[in-house]
């Protein structure tokens, strides 16, 4: 017999802190997930953000939404990220996930939008035919180390067997890479300068509010504040072994999420970022800048690449692309598209005429 069990926000602290949920050899939610989703200011306390499907007493499946608002005419609109689908591999095939979704849709009133998403997710939402393409951000992945340590365990057995192999040949390869970079280019090291996690101030606050009250979404202080302290990836020991019982990301060999903020030689606030860089892999889920700057912004991202020896990084602007090509030391490049679909109930509160205007952090894809 199957069961469904949902869990509100306000009884998700219980729920993790319970034995039953102590007891559950397939976690259905980590632990600084769960932090996370209590101290979103987004959410409503009657959220429902966890389901799960038992069989018996097994944990068969289980799905996880984030709560969000996007804003019309300064409306707030809300509505939930599809954000975590899993089914034990002995039960795929068998409607569990058709099942849950059901009931995500019911209990959400069809206010439900994705990104960031498997394959096998996307075929179960394309077969409900209740999404359509909303946005698409297009960007360009540049690959600045030898990373095949990274890339082929994940194509074929043989690959992770043999992944001892990879370590060294990327390691032996990236001394030469590292000599390249430094004659690829000449840095202008006093062209900018910055602050990590700098507190917010009323110049900040402005610069912010220049980009966010163009963006579907309008992030603001306490969205960026909660994103920063509350991740959803851990690096050490303990992590690492709870991550075994989860699966999802929750733990990286190195995982840091900072904030900078970029001053010209004139003292003047011309650029914020959040960035992102996980076990090598660097992304800018949110970047704040006037495009008439973008010498300084591509200096500092490519001090960020050399300083901290990025694998690879993703980037969404087309003049810093430009820019990017022509100095940035980097093996090869290939394009990067993030989409994001919405369902047809959400879909009517979008005026055909209005411009949309996305952050590739926006959605989960922030937090991993």
């Amino acid at each position: 017999m199957i069961s469904i069990k949902k869990i509100r926000l306000y009884e998700l602290e219980e729920f993790v802190s319970s034995d039953f949920f102590k007891d559950l050899k397939i976690k259905p939610i980590s632990i600084i997930r769960a932090s996370s989703y209590l101290e979103n200011p987004r959410a409503n306390k009657n959220d429902i953000v966890l389901y799960m499907a038992f069989l018996e007493n097994e944990l068969v499946a289980y799905r996880t939404i984030l709560s969000d608002i996007f804003f019309i005419d300064d409306k707030p609109i809300s509505f939930g990220w599809l954000s975590g689908n899993w089914v034990a591999l002995k039960h795929r095939r068998k409607g569990f996930s058709t099942l849950i979704f059901r009931e995500v849709l019911k209990d959400w009133k069809g206010k439900l939008m994705y990104t960031n998403y498997a394959e096998a997710s996307k075929l179960l939402y394309d077969k409900t035919e209740q999404f359509s393409l909303l946005h698409r951000v297009e960007g360009v992945k540049y690959y600045t180390r030898f990373c095949l340590a990274d890339i082929l365990p994940k194509k074929k057995k043989i690959f992770k067997k043999t992944k001892i192999l990879w370590i060294f040949l990327d390691r032996f390869l990236n001394l030469f890479t590292d000599l390249r970079s430094i004659f690829k280019y000449s840095l202008k090291e006093n062209s900018f300068y910055l602050k990590t996690n700098e507190p917010w101030n009323d110049t900040l606050l402005e610069l912010a509010n220049n980009f966010t009250n163009k963006n579907l979404f309008q992030r603001s202080k306490k969205e960026f504040n909660w994103i920063q302290k509350h991740p959803w990836i851990l690096s050490g020991k303990k992590n690492k072994e709870d991550a075994k019982s989860y699966h999802f990301s929750s733990y990286a060999k190195e995982f840091n999420s900072n904030a900078y903020t970029i001053y010209n030689t004139k003292n003047c606030l011309i650029g914020y970022f959040l960035l992102t860089v996980r076990d090598g892999h660097m992304k800018i889920p949110y970047a704040f800048f006037d495009e008439e700057n973008s010498e300084e912004i591509t200096n500092f991202i490519i001090n960020k690449c050399n300083k901290e020896k990025v694998k690879t990084i993703v980037v969404y602007n087309k003049k810093i692309e430009v820019e990017l090509n022509n100095r940035l030391s980097f093996i090869t490049k290939k394009e990067f598209i993030q989409k994001y679909f919405m369902t047809k109930e959400l879909k009517k509160f979008i005026k055909t005429e209005q411009e949309i205007v996305f952050q590739t952090g926006d959605g989960d894809v922030v937090f991993t």
